[in-house]
């Protein structure tokens, strides 16, 4: 291993005083408590596809080698995978037992913690995010407890670490609840950002998934529809349709690498604020030919879930790795701030703690829970900081 780290887009770059890869519970205890006695911050790491330093100089953990199936019941439809399995990583291994996630991202190779730290969604104003299918997780504190939570032993506690940025513990195990396998049939078109509005209201409706991406440099959308078939069997219908199984169908490939701010809005606010960024890039940022991506997204009760509390629309901007993006993210930011905006926790934003208090009713709250699992703050770094401290 290199004693430099950096993740996907090349954005985050750190020194690694310690690049720990344990391969049972016993050796990460053993990391953490050494950590724990030199007074180190420990930060784990998946795919890096995160965009804020989530990072530290002092121990990083992989869990690349804590991975694979522990346990399913195709009965009742759970299963339990080691935290370090990529998302790619899981869909055949469902698919075997004919079950599959109720919905995904459109990238696939984050690890199961990192999917579930952050709030990885995908699209569908009647499905909620990937933490929204787990049952349970068991953590492991930083003095090696191992804690498990579940809806109902422990719904506060359960509700906090859903999605917590890693803030509360290592994730080691996440036991989810499943779907039966399904096939999706995909749909895709262009259309003027006009027929869009006009067509939106019922392509949410009338199909479980529908997103678009609006390509500034010609001023129109790209249309994106997914429903579940009856059809049994992979084909390609034309070059705008197809059909697939859902954990191939679901993601997209990634050919070219950026950064990416992403923000959700009451589902309500969606389309103003999408036509205000659309609007600040057409007049100040003409040069930035990276697409906006709107989505939907179902309520949830996770205490710092992006949805928490609201039926939700994201929209994410984007600007290739080789050119500035600061100024660019900022401007939309603080268009995003306008419509009560919650950032995406692996996506670049600027919020502090009191940023934070007015858009999320139980964010203190979790700052509490945040202090009762790490009271010494071992799983905190300075950006951490910013988001959890008031100091």
């Amino acid at each position: 291993m290199s004693d430099r780290w950096n993740n996907w887009s090349g954005s985050q770059q750190h020194d690694l005083a310690r690049y720990e890869s344990p391969t049972d519970e016993e050796q990460l205890r053993g990391i953490l408590q050494t950590a724990q006695k030199n007074g180190q911050i420990v930060r784990t790491v998946g795919s890096g596809h995160s965009f804020v330093p989530f990072w530290t100089d002092d121990v990083i953990v992989s869990l690349d080698k804590m991975k694979g199936l522990i346990e399913c019941d195709e009965a009742s439809r759970r299963a339990t995978f080691w935290a370090g399995t990529k998302l790619h990583e899981m869909g055949g291994v469902l698919w075997d037992h004919g079950l599959s996630l109720e919905n995904m991202g459109d990238i696939d190779r984050q690890s199961i913690a990192g999917a579930i730290s952050t709030g990885t969604h995908g699209t569908g104003a009647t499905l909620s995010n990937i933490p929204s299918q787990l049952r349970a997780l068991t953590l492991m504190k930083a003095d090696g407890e191992i804690v498990t939570l579940s809806q109902q032993s422990d719904a506060e506690l359960f509700r906090a670490a859903q999605v917590s940025m890693g803030a509360l513990g290592i994730i080691i195990k996440a036991t989810f609840e499943l779907s039966p396998a399904y096939y999706l049939h995909e749909k895709n078109w262009s259309c003027s950002v006009e027929e869009c509005e006009q067509q939106r209201e019922a392509l949410i409706r009338d199909n479980r998934h529908w997103e678009f991406f609006w390509d500034p440099a010609r001023d129109v959308c790209a249309m994106k529809t997914l429903n579940i078939t009856q059809e049994s069997s992979a084909r390609r219908i034309n070059d705008m349709q197809e059909v697939g199984k859902s954990y191939l169908i679901l993601p997209s490939d990634r050919e070219h690498k950026f950064n990416e701010t992403e923000f959700s809005v009451p589902a309500e606010f969606g389309w103003e604020c999408f036509m205000a960024i659309r609007q600040l890039m057409q007049t100040k940022y003409p040069e930035v030919k990276w697409p906006l991506e709107y989505r939907t997204l179902a309520a949830d009760d996770m205490l710092i879930s992006s949805a928490s509390g609201r039926d939700s629309v994201t929209i994410s901007a984007h600007q290739g790795t080789k050119y500035p993006h600061e100024a660019f993210f900022l401007e939309v930011e603080n268009i995003f701030r306008r419509y009560e905006g919650r950032p995406h926790w692996g996506k670049v934003h600027s919020y502090k703690k009191q940023d934070l208090k007015k858009v999320y009713p139980e964010f203190e709250r979790f700052c509490q829970i945040r202090d009762q699992f790490d009271p010494e703050g071992r799983f905190l770094n300075p950006f951490l900081r910013g988001i959890f401290c008031d100091t």
